[in-house]
Parts: C-alpha cells; sequence; structure tokens
C-alpha cells in the first residue's frame, strides 16, 4: 500500500466528524427554527434560499479547486481552512438570540446557513479528491473510500442520537460548542498526516477546455444520471419519521426501522473492501440496487402488520442501501482517471463537486416529491384521529405507497442505465492510472484494456 495505516485511520476519522457537522445542521436545522417561534412555512421558505446556493456553490468551488495550485497541495489546503470555518459558521447559527425580531432571525439563519454551506464545500470536494492523491491504486482508493464511508455513516448515527437526547437539556448553543469540539477532534489529524503523493502535472484548464473535458467523459455523465434517479426516490429515511408517527402511532417504532434501515448498512459496508478486491465493485453496486428493489417490492406485499416481518423486510432494504451510501462514492475517482486518460485534462475538483452537487440536488428534491406523493396518495396529516393521532385508511395506504415501491422506481431505471452504458471496470481503470501517471505507454495502455475486454 501507498498509504500508511496511520493516513488511513486520519481519514476515516474525518468523515466521522464531518458528518457529525452535516447532521446538526441538515437535520435539525428546521427544529431549531421552530423552537425559535418560527412557523413551518416560514421556516421552509428560510432554508430553501441557502440550500440552493449550496448546490450553485459546489460547482464554483469545484472549478476554484482545479485552477488553484495553494502551497501544501491541491486539496489539503482546503480541509485545513474549513477546519477552522465549519464550527464558527456552526456555532455562529446555533448562537442566534432569542429576543432578535421575526425578521432578524430570519436574516440571521440565511446568512449563517449560506456561509456554512461555503465551509461545508471546502472540505467535502477536497476531501474526497484526496483520495486520488493520496494512492494511485485503484484497490486501496476502494478500501479507503468505503471505509470511510462506514466511519461517515457511524458519525451521522452517533450524532442523530446524540442530539436527539441532549438538546433540550443542553440548549443548541452549548450542544453545537460541544458536538463542534468532538467533531475538530475527529477530523484534525488527516490535516497532521494527511499526503498528497500521487499528483499528475497538468496545466490549469481554462472554462472552455474543462466544459470539453466534462462532456467527453461519458461515464461521469452516465454515472451520476443514474445516481440522481435513485437518489430521488429514496424516501425511506425521509418518510419513515411520518410513516410511524401517523400510521404506526408510535415514533419510537420509527427510530427502530430507521435503525434497522441504518445498521445493517454499516454492517455490510465493513466488508466492502474486502469484497472490492474479488468482485468488482460495478456489479457490487448492481447487486445492492437490486437487493433493494427486491425487498422494497416484498415489503409492500407483506405489509405492515406484524412490525418483527416489518423491521426484517427493513433490515434488507437497508442492505440494498450499501449502494446509494458507500459505493457510490467509490466511482467517481475511476471517473477522474477515465476522463484524464481520453480527455488529457485532470479535473478531481469539478468532478468531485459534481457528486456532492448531485447528492444534495437529489437529496433536496427528493424530500419535495415525497410530500408531493404522499398528497397525491391521499395521506393528509389533517386528518388524523385527534385521539390516536392516526390518519384514516386511504392515508395509510398511501403513506405506504410512497414508503415501499415508489422508492423502488429511480434503482430500476439506475439499474438499466448502468448495465447498458457504464462500461468502466476496475482492471481497465488501473490501468488508466498507470498511463495517466506515466508509468505505461498510452500504446500499452489501448492494447492491455484491448485484451481485457476480449476475455471480459
Amino acid at each position: 500500500m501507498q498509504t500508511s495505516k496511520r493516513e488511513r485511520i486520519s481519514y476515516y476519522l474525518y468523515f466521522f466528524g464531518q458528518n457529525m457537522f452535516y447532521m446538526i445542521i441538515a437535520s435539525y436545522i428546521s427544529l431549531f427554527l421552530l423552537n425559535h417561534g418560527i412557523s413551518e412555512k416560514v421556516a421552509a421558505s428560510v432554508i430553501i434560499a441557502p440550500q440552493i446556493w449550496d448546490v450553485i456553490n459546489d460547482i464554483i468551488f469545484g472549478r476554484i479547486v482545479d485552477k488553484c495550485h495553494l502551497r501544501g497541495g491541491k486539496f489539503m489546503p482546503w480541509l485545513k481552512i474549513s477546519w477552522f470555518l465549519i464550527p464558527l459558521t456552526t456555532v455562529f447559527i446555533f448562537c442566534m438570540p432569542q429576543e432578535l425580531s421575526f425578521s432578524a432571525k430570519c436574516g440571521w439563519v440565511i446568512i449563517g446557513y449560506c456561509l456554512w454551506s461555503v465551509a461545508y464545500t471546502m472540505c467535502d470536494t477536497p476531501i474526497f479528491a484526496l483520495s486520488t492523491a493520496m494512492t494511485d491504486k485503484v484497490d486501496e482508493r476502494n478500501s479507503i473510500l468505503s471505509i470511510g464511508r462506514v466511519t461517515g455513516t457511524s458519525g451521522a448515527v452517533v450524532a442523530t442520537l446524540a442530539i436527539e437526547s441532549l438538546y433540550i437539556g443542553m440548549g443548541w448553543k452549548l450542544l453545537s460548542i460541544s458536538l463542534s469540539i468532538v467533531s475538530m477532534a475527529m477530523m484534525l489529524p488527516i490535516l497532521i498526516f494527511g499526503k498528497e503523493r500521487s499528483q499528475v502535472q497538468t496545466k490549469s484548464p481554462t472554462a472552455k477546455e474543462m466544459l470539453r473535458a466534462l462532456s467527453g467523459n461519458k461515464y461521469l455523465i452516465i454515472f451520476y444520471i443514474a445516481f440522481f434517479l435513485v437518489g430521488l426516490t429514496n424516501t425511506v429515511q425521509t418518510v419513515i419519521p411520518t410513516f410511524a408517527q401517523y400510521v404506526l402511532g408510535n415514533t419510537e417504532k420509527g427510530t427502530l426501522l430507521l435503525a434497522m434501515a441504518i445498521i445493517p448498512a454499516i454492517v455490510v459496508a465493513a466488508f466492502i473492501p474486502v469484497l472490492s478486491k474479488k468482485i468488482d465493485k460495478f456489479w457490487l453496486y448492481i447487486a445492492c440496487l437490486a437487493i433493494f428493489v427486491f425487498s422494497s417490492v416484498i415489503q409492500f406485499f407483506m405489509g405492515y402488520g406484524s412490525f418483527v416481518a416489518l423491521s426484517i423486510t427493513m433490515a434488507l432494504r437497508g442492505v440494498g442501501l450499501v449502494g446509494y451510501n458507500v459505493l457510490v462514492y467509490m466511482f467517481t475517482p475511476d471517473c477522474v482517471e477515465y476522463g484524464q486518460y481520453v480527455t488529457g485534462v485532470r479535473q478531481e475538483g469539478i468532478t468531485f463537486s459534481i457528486q456532492t452537487c448531485v447528492t444534495k440536488l437529489s437529496a433536496a428534491l427528493m424530500s419535495s416529491i415525497s410530500l408531493l406523493l404522499l398528497a397525491l396518495f391521499g395521506f393528509k396529516a389533517i386528518n388524523a384521529d385527534a385521539v390516536t393521532g392516526i390518519v384514516d385508511e386511504t392515508g395509510a395506504y398511501g403513506c405506504w405507497n410512497v414508503l415501499t415501491w415508489i422508492s423502488a422506481i429511480g434503482p430500476v431505471f439506475a439499474i438499466v442505465i448502468l448495465v447498458l452504458g457504464y462500461k468502466l471496470r476496475d482492471n481497465s481503470v488501473s490501468l488508466m492510472a498507470l498511463c495517466n501517471n506515466g508509468e505505461i505507454t498510452r500504446q500499452e495502455c489501448d492494447l492491455r484494456i484491448s485484451e481485457l475486454s476480449r476475455k471480459g
């Protein structure tokens, strides 16, 4: 391996801390606003502007990363800058004075959220792109990224449980400060031990060259169209709380169902580094999507009469979510290598920013689409029984539809698109990386890739 054990552990810990920051903003900013007397409709309006800016600044920053060459490396300086800025902007948001006027509170959060978005983007694109500079070995890179996603998901789970149990007693201000300290400690080691050792020297591309290179990277386009479709209908984690409260009439069961959807994914993801050495990650990804589709349909037909059966099928869906939550991030480095191989322009920054942009955009749209689908299928929270809090039969069946088979639509289309259009495989990417680093000639690389194609 090109990376040291200490360096890899530092990389894994970074995702743990990063996702703790992400969860307190992404999942709890709405609750924070409600706690400060801001209505649901106004809160939604306050949040939408920063989310739109969040998507835009991903692309802008991706280009900045590709154009700038700072002292200390291409990616590490941004991680060091964001290490200070993320906690500062996080604490700023949650230190909003209670005595501010209504409009001042809205302005405070909008400004704080926009600043936080920029700070977070400064770390999100570079930390993923750093994997291409830490090592040019595809197997090693796959292992590093997959374990990083496991620790990242673990950080999100820990943050969720901690925030849920502490925000009332500690208050948002003290909680945000405490979480920032823990997160910064987790993110610090990579700033000390991280190394950019595999850097391909290329001149800074012009805007025209970057656009041409992106349009020429067909596998990047194909993969993220498929990924966007999967994310667009991934209603599981969004609809489970609504389903638990308004259909099951028990929010604690919602917590258990979320755990069943997340924990199996973490366990299975731990074996991805080993599996990816024996099975090409492309087929692992397809298998995960297929498992998710199959278990979603099975869950729909089994119904929710038995909570045990419901939990089991949710766990199977959790296994399928490994593809969406873990494996998907292992494909972007391959697209970087392919893009340079066919266009001559290496664009880690813009390529990884597209990953971040599509992830955020699909998540934002999915939240709105979930609400629209619930309404379309006859679900109305306002019709919930005054005593039990449970909606009528039509609403319950509508929520069940959205939670189960609806979420399988995106993966079905994704499987078809990927199987027919995405032809990059680990062996060929390894050869492209060698060629991009000047270790083998283009002619030799083409010949060996052709041999692999004939054998495959």
